[in-house]
């Protein structure tokens, strides 16, 4: 959505599952693929796009995913990491690639953003169309909490969020 609504030309969304890739298409993106129909994630993207991307947003927390995030760049292209891997994690990447291409790496943590800003905006677009949150969460009572993590870890739910009765707080 955020591509989308930045302009972005091409946005592609790579998944799992087929129900992520189909909301990501019905949220702004251009094309989706399915890492098992294709016989290279990298060189599909490549192909699509007629060399690369400026920008990929890594959110697995998978390293090899994220390896991946950095191949697909163009030159002077940036990746940035959102998705927490185990503590410990390690990728690898070819530092000479990075450096001749003047690619870069960044790790994002809750967004970077200005909260007194980011949310005003996030408001104003929620408002206008732009930024329906509500399509991504699912309600969970407190008491459905092993339910919550279950569908969160099986990809069923983007966003889990738990519901407490004031008799449970």
């Amino acid at each position: 959505m955020a591509a989308n609504v930045e302009g972005c030309t091409d946005i592609i969304a790579v998944d799992l599952k087929d129900s992520r890739r189909e909301k990501a298409l019905e949220l702004g993106a251009t094309a989706a693929i399915d890492p098992n129909n294709v016989d290279d994630v990298v060189e599909t993207i490549r192909e699509q796009t007629d060399g690369g991307v400026q920008y990929a947003l890594e959110t697995t927390g998978v390293p090899d995913v994220a390896e991946q995030a950095v191949d697909v760049l163009t030159q002077r292209g940036t990746t940035g990491i959102v998705g927490a891997p185990p503590l410990g994690s390690e990728a690898s990447y070819d530092i000479n690639d990075l450096l001749i291409n003047g690619r870069e790496i960044v790790g994002i943590v809750e967004g970077d953003a200005q909260p007194t800003q980011f949310i005003p905006t996030l408001i104003d677009l929620y408002q206008q169309g732009e930024f329906p949150f509500d399509e991504l969460v699912t309600y969970y009572d407190f008491a459905d909490i092993e339910q919550a993590v279950a569908d969160s870890e099986a990809g069923e739910t983007i966003k889990p969020i738990l519901r407490m009765d004031h008799d449970e707080a």
